[in-house]
């Protein structure tokens, strides 16, 4: 029992220490059984590398695939993916100074900011259109910090297959009960 509380613990303060964000948007009047066929746009963003672009993009397409979807020059819907570097200021508080006289004739007041902290991130939006109508029926935007990828490049194909499966778990396409919630 121990042992399982003691796993129990840490797979907690493991899963609280993740840093990655991930953000979903869909239209709820979309019937998403009629997007079977997908074609996916290159990545134009010059912020990665083309070998990275390709590692995205060969994923993204093995994962739809996994999923019964099927790439088409004339498809229902397209794919459009976005990277982006970034940088986060997070605000620290101000310091607040008073004075005061008496019978209020005297007052002096200040505020000091403190510097805030600024952070590197990167993120992975990834958002389907309606071939037609050219209308956003879902975006995904998955947020990590940047050191991630660039602490270790070799170790960016794993990272960018976790961003995709991120992004890919709230589509309603592929789980139809989440648009019962």
């Amino acid at each position: 029992m121990k042992t399982f509380f003691a796993f129990l613990v840490l797979a907690f303060a493991l899963q609280s220490c993740s840093t990655t964000n991930v953000m979903h948007d869909y239209d709820e009047t979309v019937n998403f059984e009629k997007y079977n066929t997908y074609h996916l746009f290159d990545i134009d963003e010059p912020v990665l590398s083309d070998q990275d672009k390709e590692i995205i993009i060969s994923h993204l397409n093995d994962t739809l695939k996994a999923y019964g979807l099927k790439e088409k020059l004339i498809p229902k819907f397209e794919i459009i993916v976005i990277p982006e570097f970034y940088q986060v200021i997070k605000n620290s508080p101000n310091v607040n100074v008073g004075f005061g006289g008496a019978s209020g004739s005297f007052g002096y007041g200040a505020n000091v900011p403190i510097s805030g902290q600024t952070k590197d991130k990167f993120s992975l939006t990834i958002e389907f259109v309606d071939a037609l109508t050219k209308s956003l029926f879902w975006q995904a935007v998955v947020e990590i910090p940047a050191s991630k990828l660039l602490n270790d490049p070799k170790e960016n194909p794993t990272i960018y297959a976790q961003m995709i499966s991120d992004a890919l778990k709230k589509y309603p396409g592929f789980y139809p009960a989440l648009l019962e919630e």
